[in-house]
C-alpha cells in the first residue's frame, strides 16, 4: 500500500513538472481532496474512526451535557436576581409579562408584611385593602396581555409598570416614612 502511494506521488510530480505553474497548483488541490476521500473510504480507516467515535463520543456528550446544565443554572440565577424571586420560581415568571408579575408578587408580599406589623393602624388598613385590590386588577391585566399584539402589549405593560411604581412609592412611605424632597 505504501509503495503504491509513493509511486503515485512520483508519477504525479513528474507529470506536473511538464505543466505550467497554474495548472500544477490546480492539480495538487484536486489530488489532495481525492486523497482524503480515498483515505476516508478505506475500510481500515473507517473502522478506526468508528472505534474512536464509540470511545470518545460518550465522554464528549457527557461533557456537553454538564456544560449546558451549568450554563442553564447560571442563566436561571441571573434571571432570579433580576426578578427578585427565588431560583425555583423563575419558570413561573416567563415571557414579556414575567417581570410585571414578579413585581406584583413582591409588592403583595411586602404589603402582607406591612399588614402583619402595623395592621391596627387605620391608615395602613385602608392602604393594604386598596393596594391589594389594585394589585389583583394589575395581575389580571398582565395575564390579559398574553393575547395582545406586541405593540399593544408593550404599552399595557408600561402602564402596569407605572402603576406598580406608584404603589411602590406609597408602600415606601408607610415602611420608611414620607420622602424628603
Amino acid at each position: 500500500m505504501a509503495l503504491r502511494r509513493k509511486a503515485r506521488k512520483k508519477s504525479s510530480s513528474a507529470s506536473t513538472t511538464s505543466k505550467s505553474p497554474k495548472s500544477a497548483s490546480k492539480s495538487t488541490g484536486t489530488s489532495r481532496s481525492s486523497g482524503v476521500v480515498a483515505s476516508l473510504s478505506d475500510p481500515k480507516t473507517l473502522r478506526r474512526l468508528l472505534l474512536a467515535a464509540k470511545i470518545v463520543g460518550p465522554v464528549v456528550a457527557a461533557s456537553a451535557m454538564k456544560a449546558s446544565t451549568g450554563v442553564r443554572g447560571a442563566l436561571d440565577d441571573r434571571r432570579a436576581r433580576q426578578l427578585g424571586v427565588p431560583v425555583d420560581d423563575v419558570a413561573a415568571y416567563k415571557g414579556p409579562s414575567g417581570t410585571a408579575q414578579a413585581r406584583i408578587a413582591g409588592l403583595q408580599k411586602a404589603i402582607n408584611e406591612l399588614r402583619s406589623r402595623r395592621g391596627t393602624d387605620p391608615k395602613v388598613t385602608r392602604f393594604v385593602e386598596s393596594s391589594s385590590a389594585r394589585l389583583a386588577e394589575l395581575s389580571a391585566a398582565t395575564f390579559a396581555t398574553a393575547s395582545m399584539p406586541a405593540s399593544t402589549q408593550r404599552s399595557a405593560l408600561r402602564a402596569v409598570s407605572a402603576d406598580l411604581d406608584h404603589l411602590d412609592a406609597e408602600l415606601m412611605t408607610f415602611l420608611v416614612g414620607p420622602p424628603t424632597s
